[in-house]
């Protein structure tokens, strides 16, 4: 008797184990987007991927590397003059908004760019940078080559729809985790609000990014989320790449063509965080 319950427990335990593995699984018909990868940001290892080297539109994510690019080439506190071609935007641009004349630290030029996702700061910090527009998206080419994003070719610096400007989940991926190691980008991106200076032109200006899944009293809410970037286009449909730190545990995940509607974006984001930190913690 004691060995037929000790061998119906070991079933059990067995059937129990096996059935915790699969719920952890994903199907990729169960997520929205039409890229998908889901990185240990410590490691490099993908965790789960889905078309994830599908040349795709990216629409705002494209100011990561804008932003990379700006960290590593200026000064944070270089006071600078916005140039005339914050003008030279579509009219549905998203802007900051930022005025030819201004005169502003580099960093809230950063800042602007990241959480109110301006066009316009990214057209000042390409000429403020590299002279004019045409050669910061060239630097912007480089770095991508040297990071080894095989699949990517940037025409501006702000992910307006433009032909020929496209990338992958993976390289967006790529280029996070580089990104990731920079302070000052971890800073930025990782922030919730800012505060930008007075100029002549107008009064102190607090922005914030409104991400709702690091927003406390959002349903779509997730403890763990972290920045990075949005993005937006018809074209591109909703896009995402973001971070979620648990304990030493970090990952980074993109998401390219999520729908069109804007929370949908959040709901996948977080049912692949946590994938992946229970992927990580059965691996451990």
């Amino acid at each position: 008797m004691k060995k037929r319950l000790l061998a119906l427990f070991m079933g059990f335990v067995t059937i129990s184990l096996s059935f915790s593995a699969f719920a952890v699984e994903l199907d990729p018909a169960q997520l929205l987007s039409a890229s998908v990868i889901l990185v240990n940001a410590k490691t490099g290892e993908v965790l789960y991927e889905k078309e994830a080297d599908v040349r795709r539109p990216p629409a705002s994510v494209t100011k990561i590397m804008t932003l990379l690019i700006a960290i590593e080439q200026s000064d944070p506190e270089e006071i600078v003059t916005i140039p005339k071609c914050v003008q030279d935007i579509a009219l549905d641009s998203s802007r900051v908004p930022v005025f030819y004349g201004e005169k502003m630290p580099m960093r809230d030029l950063w800042y602007g760019l990241t959480y109110r996702s301006g066009n316009d700061a990214a057209n000042a910090i390409a000429e403020i940078v590299s002279g004019s527009i045409s050669a910061f998206v060239d630097e912007m080419n480089k770095k991508a080559k040297e990071l080894g994003m095989t699949n990517t070719q940037f025409k501006n610096p702000h992910g307006y729809t433009q032909e020929g400007h496209y990338t992958t989940a993976r390289d967006i991926a790529i280029l996070t985790e580089y990104a990731l190691n920079n302070d000052l980008f971890r800073e930025i991106t990782f922030g919730e609000s800012y505060t930008m200076a007075a100029t002549s032109l107008r009064g102190e200006m607090k922005i914030s990014h409104n991400y709702s899944i690091t927003n406390f009293d959002s349903p779509y809410y997730y403890q763990y989320a972290r920045g990075i970037k949005t993005g937006y286009t018809v074209a591109a449909g909703q896009c995402y790449t973001g971070a979620a730190v648990k304990g030493s545990d970090e990952l980074i995940v993109v998401l390219l063509r999520c729908g069109w509607n804007r929370m949908e974006k959040w709901t996948e984001a977080k049912k692949l965080f946590q994938y992946g930190f229970e992927k990580l913690k059965t691996q451990s």
